[in-house]
């Protein structure tokens, strides 16, 4: 190990890029690495000729002896060549495909450019401007952390990130067998948050980690997060009982030819309801293991299991559908490959057995309310294609089919991608479930997702269509995607609109009946040379279900939500402002015409600010610091209260994270 040597911080991002790339195409199995370690000199007849050239240029000059790399995203072949004394390089006949094209030269700051390559025989030239590092500061253009987001993450995977020496008989990009070290992120935080009406304040301290890197052969990521959220004891109702939640996952991956993964997470609440402390729990345990199949297949086998008690009830009129406590078992099997040049597929089964209790009323065959199971088991195959008809069509077809305590559904999937040109395309898709419902089978079941999963429609539609254009492939510094989906529920299901454990009420239900049109839009901009933004919104508004609630009721539902966010990187000084606005409703209008019918409202809006820092650009440190600071104004439900009155809490919170 006298081969290895700790080296200045301004001198790590090369080394670690040049590692970044050059690792990844060893590290993947079945990379294939062409390279071109010689100057050549191109000449035009050579540039006319190429399939693929382009040229490499400085503030002022063209960079000679700069290194273009280029990997193709989905096969994961890697080509590297250098430029001429004039900035040239030829890539010669690249396959069809998307790639990323990366440009790297000691002093310059790393610049990456997309790729796409209709057919191999296209001629293509690109020129890549590249910007000159000031000395002593590595933040004046991308810095190594913006730069790795923008990788694919199964190259990312493989990435080393270690300090070595320019000797000779070490070069960049050289991988040190039987090498052990690592490198991630750690975040410390601390805050307070106004619980609302008598409840006083609560204490918030939390921390996470994120550790990547290197055991022998083998490829290790393992994470954790821990959250308290404790009373101040301010409370006029006396002091309520801390709340906590605790993640943590472990990922092995053995040369790309298989990954194990564990994760397990649980929390803890308490809060009011109906004038009683009501406890919360929730715990989860996944085990997911992958390999290749064969020498363009990937195949997955996951198992989950979550326990949970009072989590998905929101306290209003309830959907009877909704457990007051649940057991959950998911088992899921599935295969990713390519069947030809132009087809690919994706297959699974699915097996899921949900053990719950809850209220069972007349809906559902009985005189009066009684304390029933809510259970059901269900078994699910399905299979995904996409063939590519024309160079600028590709047709998607598949099934979805379900058999569930003795009835059986079939969704048939369709859709159609096409080429517009300019680096646009335009997508459609539509599936239509079909049941075969057993006469005696009352209960429909129940299901969770985040409103962004895309499995929504599978969980619990009924039927769903989208409409979508989209520029770019979103990773890009310029990209845009419109659309419109319009989604039918068959089923209960409870939309959570945060991954936050604390955040569990800042979510929706939807039933059986509703119809939830949706509008979605999402843009990438590079605003000026070093800003660059992202900006997201999703609204939707519907419903039109009607459903039994616990209180023995017929309501009909109905919600509306717009979220919207807007990330932006002031990369001069290594700077972040992520802006974000929730408004969610929902209303239960009562059918019943008796007179103590009342319509029951619930309305929650949330306003986030966070800003972020990097200390790096002030100082040389030896590792990358940086500061957090967040700010949210919120009106609506509380962990701890339903009330929803027009209070304005606020939560202000801190932290400072290191990379290293």
């Amino acid at each position: 190990m006298n081969h290895l040597k700790r080296i200045p911080l301004r001198n790590m991002l090369p080394v670690a890029f040049g590692l970044l790339v050059a690792q990844s195409a060893a590290a993947i199995g079945g990379a294939v690495m062409e390279t071109e370690s010689t100057h050549k000199t191109v000449t035009v007849a050579e540039a006319e000729k190429a399939v693929v050239a382009g040229k490499i240029v400085g503030q002022s000059a063209p960079v000679a002896d700069a290194t273009v790399y280029a990997y193709e995203v989905a096969s994961y072949s890697l080509k590297k060549v250098l430029t001429d004394g004039y900035g040239r390089f030829l890539l010669g006949s690249l396959p069809a495909g998307m790639y990323k094209i990366i440009a790297y030269k000691e002093g310059f700051a790393p610049t990456i450019e997309l790729l796409l390559r209709r057919r191999q025989q296209d001629r293509q030239y690109l020129e890549i401007e590249m910007h000159e590092e000031k000395v002593g500061d590595i933040r004046q253009g991308e810095d190594f952390w913006s730069v790795r987001s923008r990788v694919p993450a199964d190259v990312l995977r493989d990435i080393q990130h270690s300090w070595t020496s320019t000797d000779d008989e070490i070069g960049t990009g050289t991988r040190i067998a039987g090498l052990t070290h690592f490198g991630g992120q750690m975040l410390a935080q601390s805050g307070v948050e106004q619980l609302g009406g008598a409840f006083g304040e609560a204490q918030m301290t939390g921390a996470e980690f994120d550790l990547q890197g290197a055991v022998g052969q083998l490829q290790v990521d393992i994470n954790g997060q821990y959250k308290l959220l404790a009373s101040d004891g301010s409370s006029n109702l006396g002091q309520i009982p801390d709340a906590e939640v605790a993640a943590v996952s472990v990922a092995i991956e053995n040369d790309q030819e298989s990954k194990l993964s564990l994760a397990s997470s649980n929390g803890q609440l308490t809060r009011f309801r109906d004038n009683d402390m009501t406890s919360i729990d929730m715990e989860h345990y996944r085990l997911q293991w992958s390999r290749k199949a064969g020498a363009h297949g990937t195949s997955d086998v996951t198992a989950q299991y979550t326990e949970e008690a009072n989590y998905h009830n929101t306290g209003m009129a309830d959907p009877i559908a909704i457990p007051d406590s649940s057991r959950t078992w998911n088992l899921q099997g599935a295969y990713t490959g390519a069947l030809t040049d132009r087809t690919s597929l994706q297959a699974g089964v699915t097996y899921q057995q949900r053990i719950g209790r809850g209220l069972l009323g007349p809906a559902f065959g009985g005189e009066q309310l009684q304390n029933d199971p809510l259970s059901n088991e269900t078994i699910g195959i399905y299979g995904l294609a996409d063939s590519q008809i024309v160079p600028r069509v590709v047709v998607e077809y598949g099934l979805y089919s379900s058999v569930r305590d003795g009835s059986l559904s079939l969704m048939p999937h369709g859709g159609l991608v096409l080429d517009m040109g300019s680096k646009w395309k335009a997508r459609t898709s539509f599936a239509r479930r079909v049941d075969e419902r057993a006469p005696d089978e009352p209960y429909r079941g129940f299901s969770t997702a985040l409103y962004s999963d895309k499995t929504t429609c599978r969980k619990a539609g009924e039927a769903c269509y989208e409409v979508f254009f989209s520029r770019g492939e979103g990773t890009g510094d310029d990209s845009i995607s419109v659309g419109a989906v319009h989604r039918e529920f068959a089923e209960t299901l409870q939309l959570y609109f945060s991954p936050d454990f604390f955040d569990r009420l800042e979510s929706l239900f939807v039933v059986e009946g509703d119809e939830l049109p949706e509008l979605q839009f999402s843009m990438v901009r590079r605003i000026a040379p070093k800003i660059l933004a992202k900006l997201e919104s999703n609204i939707a508004a519907g419903g039109g279900g009607i459903f039994y609630a616990t209180d023995e009721r017929p309501y009909e539902n109905q919600i509306r939500y717009l979220v919207t966010s807007l990330d932006t990187h002031f990369q001069q000084t290594s700077t972040g402002v992520f802006v974000a606005f929730h408004h969610l409703e929902q209303e239960l209008n009562p059918v019943s015409d008796r007179p103590s019918s009342a319509t029951s409202e619930r309305e929650m809006q949330r306003l986030q600010l966070m800003l972020t820092q990097d200390l790096n650009v002030l100082a040389d440190f030896a590792s990358n610091w940086a500061v957090r600071f967040n700010v949210e104004l919120s009106r609506g439900a509380t962990p701890y209260t339903l009330a929803t009155d027009d209070e304005l809490r606020k939560k202000l919170t801190g932290g400072i994270s290191v990379s290293f």
